[in-house]
């Protein structure tokens, strides 16, 4: 059942993906003002804030308002490199080089020298998510760059979140988390440079159905997020991680099926090359996150 459960919930988030793809790519919104709305309405959070509060040491405070600026850093590079890429190759390119970052951190930060079995998850995660990423264009190189550095920096807020959420409830971190990451969006309005880029810079398309679709992309995100957080309660943590590469096949399935039939809607490399590298590419990532997350 926890397998199943898991598969849905990667379903779901592959469905998200997308969704942010179209209404970044499609409905022209730009990654810095989708950051900006995505976060800002995540703080509806806050309103579960009067039975989660508890007062935590500054230490802490601090650590959780830095790592949700982290957040919403590393969510706008993201959203910059999807804008300029296809979902199926942008987003196992990111996931699949954050467990690769997060290696580096260990070793940098706590002298932690990688296993046999995730320097083997890696040998099949790095050239998996490369050959997902290839693109024969001149400013590929410069695209495979933003796309590293969105992976580091998600591995950095990763860091940093375990770190802020070890004293107090998990729920009270993150209200301090996502404050801060709304923080980093909105002091910034006073500069009218920065707030003509938010709210003014290009009209939207089919405005009022391109608000009703991101609220819905954003509350089925959200509850797709509190289903996840119950399956690492309900069961293993490596479980769980260990089928994130379904994720990855259903944005391809997906993206493949609208791409064909619906492709004003979403735009993806269909040729046989690009197929043929794409599965090979998932396959080696699918096969390196089962090995890194069901080690002994």
């Amino acid at each position: 059942m926890l397998v199943f459960l898991t598969i849905l919930n990667y379903l779901i988030q592959a469905v998200v993906d997308l969704l942010d793809k179209f209404l970044i790519s499609t409905r022209k919104i730009e990654p810095v003002s989708y950051t900006f709305f995505t976060v800002v309405t995540g703080l509806v959070l806050l309103a579960l804030w009067p039975w989660n509060f508890d007062v935590l040491p500054a230490k802490y405070v601090l650590l959780n308002l830095f790592s949700g600026a982290l957040f919403s850093l590393s969510l706008y590079v993201f959203f910059v490199a999807l804008s300029q890429g296809e979902a199926s190759r942008v987003i196992p390119f990111v996931f699949a080089l954050v467990p690769a970052a997060d290696m580096l951190l260990a070793l940098v930060f706590k002298r932690r020298l990688p296993s046999i079995g995730e320097l083997a998850a890696f040998s099949l995660l790095i050239p998996g998510a490369l050959l997902l990423s290839f693109k024969d264009t001149k400013s590929w190189h410069k695209h495979v760059l933003l796309k590293i550095l969105s992976a580091f920096l998600f591995s950095l807020y990763y860091y940093f979140w375990k770190y802020g959420a070890q004293a107090g409830p998990t729920m009270n971190n993150l209200m301090w988390n996502r404050l801060g990451a709304a923080a980093v969006l909105v002091l910034p309005l006073a500069w009218p440079a920065y707030r003509y880029k938010i709210f003014g810079a290009r009209k939207l398309q089919n405005k009022k159905s391109t608000s009703l679709l991101f609220l819905f992309k954003q509350l089925l995100g959200g509850v797709n997020f509190i289903f996840y957080s119950f399956l690492l309660v309900l069961g293993s943590i490596f479980t769980v991680n260990a089928l994130q590469g379904f994720r990855y096949v259903f944005v391809f399935l997906l993206g493949f099926t609208l791409s064909k039939r619906r492709r004003h809607l979403l735009e993806e490399d269909m040729d046989r090359e690009s197929i043929y590298r794409k599965v090979f590419g998932l396959a080696l990532v699918f096969i390196g996150a089962l090995v890194l997350f069901l080690q002994p």
